[in-house]
């Protein structure tokens, strides 16, 4: 407190000249600390805390550790301009404006730049750069900085734009109002005025509103300094003195200080005491309500400050004052005095360093002092005259014994005893003032232990002498004034005590013992390090000090005890001395300073030399507590009394901040892109690669009194598994920091060992390398999960496809085991075929001849179709025998012309009745073949059938055999379809057939050619084919002759007989001789005749199907025929049928699409259709149906199922007429109507019709011919019908003309006139409204149906 420090100074003036009192506690830095330069001219703290200098070589930044300094750098435009560095101050924004030689620049914390700032000379309208002499500068407000130059006056400056103007001063001469020196600059914030000291010219005020000087005073006409007083007043210090400047009387006062001083500077503080600089008196000091200020020195009439030229005093925020001197540096005064006073004893001549090694102390009854020393004798200081007297040893007998004073107390006799190290005991008479020496001699050693340690006086009044250096423990015998051991096992006692108890106990280098003074059965305890103090505390518990082994808070009743340590917060482990205050606390003397223990929290406060010990050593037993409350400590440099209540201390924990970051040893500012965030100045948060992640972090605590005590504690959230206690080590250091967010986080002591909350610094991401980012790491999780997605994939793929492939083995096999089960089943009921189908060919081929040709055409019918079945049943077992490898080569030799004539033979009739030109080429001489004569002409016959299968009337098919040297050619050449191209590479598979649409409709297995190919190579021969579609086709077969390419061991066979499979083959390829069935109409000679028989429509492309249905109907219907369903449809348009039959696999249009066709025409959509197939397949049916077909019969039929079929179709095609029909007209109705009003509703409908072509037919009229009134007449039919009598009347006439329509073949005005409807629009109207079409579509929907009930039968040649 600044009022404690103005008691100091006053106690300093009174002191006496013999002993130091108590001085300021002032702290000195310069260039030893690190300061750039001992000549310091400005001063100022920023807002964070720190605090600048300025000096004659640089602006320095202190830290309470550290300077940092900031020079000119030569051709570096962002350094500082100056290095002769005169004022300063900060801004609102935090910046920093340094005034100096030659200049001002203007420093951004955040960027470390310094700027030079421009301003506006008056009669100039260009922004120059600020180059002259900046005595002062002053921030007013948040918007101007005052800057006092020494040519250019007054400078104003915007603190946004950083730009500013020269101010006129008022008076000037022309062109020369802003060549002024401006030496001084005070801003009252309370009244709002800025004044101004200009030299030569006196005090003003500047107007901020208008930018304006105006001339207040020009009393002083030079002044150095201002600062504002109370009342508005303004001190002003010139080059003789200080003056008070009242503002009412604008009067100046007397000079303040006693002897005139150059007053440079002047400081206020807290306590509105003055601070005054000067340049050659020093430091003074005028305090609140003095009229005269003083000189600020020591007790000893010396300067505080260690330089009379003081050019700026500067308190902080905390109360502290900093003083710049030249060439002194920077003196720091405390913000209050010091509690412990340092007691040096100056005996005023050569100091000899003993005369302040304390070892013990006592006080007497009178309140004074006796100070044992080690090596200075014994010295008593009276208190109240502040006088010593010192003992010292020398020649004569009554002297002191011994210069070492160990240990000092007094009797209840108030006798001063004395014990020392090498002299034995001493009693102090103090009349005489001589001393009477006492030896302490061991009855079993016989030797003098002269070696005391310390002498104690008990409540028993008993006076104890502890021996050292293996000595023994005496008490003293007043009866014989002598010493006297007490028990030889007793050896080293470092120290006694007794407890409330009476219990003495003692302690030794290892052990703790209650002492028994009756018994001598002694209690010990080992303890394992010296003990140096025994204290029993008010609460009763027995605290032991150890060397080097901490506090003890020991149990007497069981021996234990709890440690206390530095781990704990003591300074140090050995304990020198135990005192208790007051409060119950316990303060402890140690080798590294004081400590004040609260027992009950174990909250430990510690005290150094910075608080005013006179050095953090203490000794042994150097610890008293006074009468009057005051605490004795002492150590090697005196000692130090103090009330321990007024050791008063600040819990406030300094502001900590990130003072440096290196990455890779090098400073971030090097760095910037590594800067994510910061706040000003404070670098918040930063971005780091990782292969830069080697972090050295530089902390700080602003503390200035007491910086050696702050202990610190830094934790990296993220990295660090605890907290890192480094004590006053401030930096930490990480290297190989791994990618991730880390949060670095600080905490610290204050000066007595508080620990402040955790506080979060700095923000650090280190970054990821390209291949370890988060879309790095995304896209190997989606690599990774593809993989496993495509390997589970394959592997179940591989899995299914090992499964497929054994169950398409499977199935293989079982397929081939089904094949060839059918396979069997088929030969098998092939073979089983053969005896009915000889039961059945026989008995008709006898019926046949026996009529001489003549035969029904029934009988004929069933004949070739049973030689058919024959055939096809030959096929099956020709393939299953070339398939199976079962048909062996029957080889002979023949003639393979007359086995080409035989095979010619077979389709002459049919190439007659198809008209198709049929050329056989062969050779005049006989060609001789070995070979299997049956597989060779079963061969040729498949390429001739399939010749003329795919050959249309007309054409021309050519057999040739040609003959060559190793070779014969048999070729069959057609003119016919043709084979597609992409069809050549298969047409030799078995059941492959063309896929060409006009082939598709041929019938067949497709397993000719492929008997053919295995016929052939069987017989190591050759079979090609060359086709163009739509012209024609050659299949060539190449035999050799001879028998080089027949087995070794080639047996002849006689020649066989003309093949039988042959001939039952041949029957397929007969045509039929049916005749054509005619018209027969007995007793019609007109060209058209008309007849009520229904027409049906055959299409079928099997002429034989045609013509059994034919025989089955031509009795009772009109039959048309086609052979396809584009013939077919053709038909329908042109006869209209009442019925359609069609097979479905037909060429050019098949009989659904046919069916869908018809289906979907007006004029032919309610025709039926019955379609016929030989295909059984439900799929093919349901496809039929859903075509519009009304039937659907499967191959083979029952004649009589299709006759009752048709005729059913038929019939129910009447009765819809008729329904329809009689709907129309009302005849006939199923609607449910009660039988007393079905008459009625008769004759009204009678009586309507009777009158339908009546124009006077009205309501009237309709009421009298029924009897009944014109009321009851429309409620009875209004409840039979619903409608209105006209209604009624108007749906019978619609109904009328639409029968009119429908059977009379009227148009719509006949059919409305006819009906009595005159109006046309009306009538197509009500029409729509009744029926739901318009008339014309009416009739074209219905006409044709209902009036053909007749056909008309045409007859020509």
């Amino acid at each position: 407190m600044p009022y404690k420090i103005l008691l100091w100074v006053c106690f300093a003036l009174f002191c006496t000249a013999g002993v130091s009192a108590p001085s300021f506690p002032v702290k000195y830095l310069g260039i030893e600390q690190g300061l750039s330069n001992n000549a310091v001219t400005s001063i100022y703290q920023d807002h964070r805390g720190f605090m600048w200098f300025g000096t004659y070589d640089g602006l320095n930044r202190f830290d309470g550790y550290n300077f940092t300094i900031f020079r000119n750098k030569i051709e570096d435009t962002s350094s500082l301009s100056t290095a002769n560095i005169f004022s300063m101050d900060g801004d609102s924004q935090h910046n920093l404006w340094i005034g100096g030689q030659k200049g001002a620049n203007i420093f951004n914390p955040a960027t470390g730049a310094f700027t030079v700032p421009r301003f506006i000379a008056l009669n100039d309208t260009r922004q120059q750069p600020l180059q002259d002499d900046i005595h002062c500068i002053k921030a007013i407000n948040a918007q101007c900085v005052l800057l006092g130059s020494r040519h250019n006056g007054l400078l104003a400056f915007e603190q946004a734009s950083r730009h500013g103007w020269q101010v006129a001063l008022p008076g000037g001469a022309a062109g020369n109002a802003g060549n002024y020196n401006v030496t001084a600059i005070e801003y009252d914030t309370a009244l709002q005025q800025v004044w101004v000291c200009i030299q030569q010219a006196g005090l003003f005020q500047y107007h901020i509103a208008n930018r304006t000087l105006t001339l207040v005073n020009a009393g002083i006409r030079n002044a150095n300094s201002l600062k504002k007083a109370g009342n508005g007043n303004l001190w002003v210090g010139t080059d003789n003195g200080l003056y008070l400047y009242n503002t009412r009387t604008q009067s100046f006062s007397g000079n303040v200080m006693t002897q005139p001083g150059n007053v440079v500077s002047l400081c206020e503080d807290h306590a509105r005491n003055l601070w005054i600089a000067t340049d050659g008196s020093g430091v003074w000091l005028l305090p609140q309500g003095n009229q005269q200020a003083q000189p600020l020195v020591n007790a000893d009439k010396t300067p505080v400050v260690n330089s009379n030229a003081v050019y700026a005093i500067y308190e902080d925020k905390e109360g502290r004052k900093w003083i710049s001197t030249l060439r002194g540096g920077i003196n720091l005064i405390a913000a209050q005095a010091q509690p412990f006073t340092n007691m040096v004893y100056n005996a005023g001549k050569q100091q000899n360093p003993t005369e302040n090694f304390i070892l013990s102390f006592c006080e007497d009854a009178q309140k004074n002092l006796w100070i044992g020393t080690d090596g200075a004798g014994l010295r008593y200081w009276n208190r109240n005259a502040n006088t010593y007297t010192t003992y010292t040893r020398n020649s004569s007998s009554n002297s002191l014994s011994s210069n070492f004073i160990t240990g000092i107390t007094h009797d209840y006799n108030n006798d001063i005893w004395v014990s020392t190290w090498f002299g034995g005991v001493n009693r102090l008479h103090r009349n005489s003032n001589t001393f009477e020496h006492y030896n302490c001699i061991n009855p079993i050693t016989r030797a003098v232990e002269p070696n005391v340690w310390l002498v104690y006086e008990d409540k028993q009044k008993c006076l104890w002498a502890s021996t050292t250096n293996d000595g023994s423990l005496y008490y003293f015998n007043r009866a014989q004034n002598s010493f006297l051991l007490f028990d030889p096992s007793l050896v080293n006692l470092q120290c006694l005590a007794e407890d409330r108890s009476g219990h003495l106990w003692g302690g030794n280098y290892h052990s703790l013992i209650q002492i028994d003074r009756q018994q001598k059965q002694h209690r010990t305890f080992t303890i394992g390090y010296p003990i140096r103090s025994i204290y029993e505390s008010s609460r009763r518990q027995l605290w032991v000090g150890t060397q080097g082994g901490g506090l003890l808070l020991f149990t007497p009743s069981t021996g234990q005890y709890k440690r206390f340590t530095t781990a704990d917060g003591l300074p140090g482990n050995t304990i020198l001395r135990l005192l208790e205050d007051e409060c119950g606390n316990l303060w402890l003397s140690t080798y590294n300073g004081l400590c004040k223990f609260n027992p009950a929290t174990g909250y430990c406060q510690n005290f150094s030399s910075s608080d005013g010990l006179q050095s953090n050593q203490f000794s042994f037993n150097a610890g008293l507590a006074l009468s009057s409350g005051e605490f004795l400590f002492g150590g090697i440099k005196g000692f130090n009394i103090f009330y321990p209540h007024q050791v008063t201390t600040h819990t406030t924990a300094p502001a900590v901040y990130i003072s440096g970051i290196q990455v890779s040893n090098n400073p971030i500012d090097k760095h910037p892109s590594y800067i994510d965030n910061r706040n000003g100045e404070a670098i918040e948060q930063i971005s780091i690669p990782y292969n830069q992640a080697a972090l050295t972090l530089d902390y700080t605590a602003l503390e200035y009194g007491h910086n050696d005590k702050i202990k610190y504690a830094y934790y990296l959230e993220g990295w660090d598994k605890g907290w890192n206690y480094v004590n006053n080590i401030r930096s930490a250091n990480y290297s190989r920091l791994r990618e991730g967010s880390y949060t670095f986080k600080l905490k610290v002591t204050n000066a007595y060992g508080q620990w402040s909350n955790e506080t979060a610094l700095l923000q650090i991401t280190i970054l990821p390398p390209w291949y370890r980012t988060w879309w790095a790491m995304l896209l190997y999780m989606l690599c990774g999960s593809a993989l496993i997605y495509l390997y589970i994939r394959y592997t179940r793929r591989q899995e299914r496809l090992k499964y497929e492939i054994q169950l398409a083995h499977i199935e293989h096999e079982k397929d081939k085991e089904i094949t060839e089960k059918k396979l069997s089943f088929f030969t098998n009921i092939s073979h089983e075929f053969r005896t009915p189908l000889t039961l059945i060919i026989n008995p008709l081929k006898e019926k046949i001849h026996q009529q001489g040709g003549q035969a029904d055409t029934d009988i004929t019918i069933a004949y070739r179709n049973a030689r058919r079945l024959l055939s096809l049943v030959d096929q099956l077992l020709l393939f299953r025998k070339a398939d199976s490898g079962e048909d062996k080569l029957h080889l002979s030799a023949f003639n393979i012309i007359e086995l080409g004539k035989e095979v010619h033979q077979c389709f002459i009739q049919q190439a007659r009745a198809k008209n198709i030109t049929y050329q056989f080429n062969y050779p005049a001489s006989t060609i001789e073949l070995h070979g299997d004569y049956e597989k060779i002409e079963i061969a040729l016959f498949n390429l001739l059938s399939n010749a003329f299968k795919f050959t249309p009337d007309g054409g021309t098919i050519v057999f040739d055999i040609a003959e060559e040297e190793h070779t014969v050619t048999l070729r069959v050449k057609d003119n016919g379809c043709g084979i597609n191209a992409a069809d050549m590479n298969t047409i030799f598979q078995r059941f492959q057939q063309s896929r060409a649409a006009y082939l598709s409709q041929k019938s067949g297995f497709g397993i000719g050619l492929y008997l053919v190919k295995h016929f052939v190579e069987s017989h190591q021969g050759t079979v090609q084919c060359q086709s163009t579609a739509q012209q024609g086709t050659s299949f060539t077969i190449k035999l050799h002759k001879g028998i080089a390419h027949l087995p070794h061991n080639y047996l002849p066979v006689a020649a066989a007989p003309k093949c039988e499979l042959l001939e039952e083959l041949a029957i397929d390829s007969e045509p039929t001789s049916l005749p054509d069935p005619e018209v027969t109409l007995e007793g019609k000679t007109a060209e058209e005749v008309v007849t009520d028989k229904k027409s049906i429509l055959l299409i079928d492309d099997d002429q034989e199907i045609r013509r059994y249905l034919h025989h089955l109907f031509d009795k009772k219907y009109l039959l048309y025929e086609a052979a396809d369903g584009q013939e077919g449809l053709e038909l329908a348009e042109a006869h209209v049928p009442d019925l359609i039959i069609s097979d479905i696999q037909m060429k050019n249009m098949n009989g659904i699409d046919m069916c869908r066709i018809i289906k979907q025409s007006e004029k032919l959509g309610h025709i039926p259709v019955i379609l016929l197939t030989a295909s059984a397949d439900n799929s093919r049916k349901l496809e039929g149906i859903e075509g519009g077909a009304e039937d659907y019969i499967t191959k083979p039929f029952d004649s009589d199922i299709l006759q009752a079929r048709l005729e059913t179709l038929l019939r129910n095609r009447s009765l819809l007429q008729r329904y329809f029909f009689d709907n129309i007209t009302l005849k006939e109705s199923n609607i449910k109507v009660p039988a007393e009003y079905q008459d009625f509703l008769k004759r009204c409908i009678a009586v309507v019709e009777e009158n339908i072509d009546r124009e006077d037919f009205t309501i009237k009229k309709f009421a009298r011919e029924l009897g009944i009134s014109h009321s009851g007449l429309y409620q009875k039919v209004k409840s039979i019908s619903g409608q209105s009598p006209n209604a009624f009347i108007r749906s019978i006439r619609l109904r009328r003309a639409a029968v009119l329509l429908l059977t009379e073949n009227m148009n719509i005005t006949q059919a409305a006139f006819q009906v009595r409807i005159n109006d046309i629009k009306y009538f197509r109207e009500q029409f729509v409204k009744l029926f739901g079409v318009t008339p014309s579509q009416y009739i074209r929907k219905y006409r044709y149906s209902f009036n053909n009930t007749h056909n008309t039968v045409k007859t020509g040649k």
